[in-house]
């Protein structure tokens, strides 16, 4: 009985710092597609000056969400899934820390970032094709459709709006961001409502 207590009260903790990780990812994704689209309409200087911030506190906020959409879907991960979360996680994490850097005034890691935001933006490719050769994946597939689309769709329409809007190319990395943000808002709201679900099954006398 004692053994059986301490497996639950595991589980229960588990699932609590699950359920905070998904709802880091879902804030994170809900605010970075908002200041995506923003961008895309022409910011002041003073403008940027709040967005700048605001990224860089949704791009670690989907950091956060990462160990929740891992945990849940780990089980049906091959080689593929594997390296292409790998690769996005990394990716990510370089993209946060040096979006950070930049909101925090340093002008080194311009160069960085790209090259983060396109490992991140490649990876969630790759793992987004292989989250739609299983059928075992638990989370909707519209996040992984949104995480394909991403990059091949986000970028040319990105690249083609700023164009016609704003008469040049601008901040053609946005456009990508906003279907990889929306990929995270549908996976984490799912995986949080279903440890809000699971907690409170769990809170329930037996």
């Amino acid at each position: 009985m004692g053994e059986y207590e301490q497996r639950r009260t595991a589980d229960v903790q588990t699932g609590r710092w699950m359920r905070i990780s998904a709802t880091g990812g879902l804030v994170g994704g809900v605010l970075l597609a908002l200041l995506g689209v923003a961008t895309h309409l022409g910011l002041s200087d003073a403008q940027w000056a709040v967005v700048n911030p605001l990224g860089a506190i949704a791009m670690v906020l989907l950091a956060v969400g990462l160990p929740a959409l891992y945990l849940s879907e780990r089980h049906w991960f091959g080689t593929l899934a594997r390296v292409g979360f790998g690769v996005m996680a990394v990716g990510w994490i370089a993209t946060a820390v040096t979006m950070t850097a930049f909101a925090l005034g340093s002008e080194a890691g311009g160069l960085a970032f790209l090259v983060g935001w396109l490992v991140a933006m490649v990876g969630a490719l790759v793992f987004g094709v292989s989250m739609l050769r299983t059928d075992a994946a638990t989370v909707p597939r519209l996040g992984a459709w949104l995480l394909v689309a991403a990059l091949p769709v986000g970028l040319p329409v990105s690249v083609a709006f700023t164009w016609y809007v704003l008469g040049q190319v601008d901040t053609p990395w946005n456009g990508p961001l906003v279907l990889y943000a929306l990929a995270w808002t549908v996976f984490c709201y799912h995986l949080r409502t279903r440890r809000t679900d699971a907690l409170a099954a769990e809170a329930v006398p037996r």
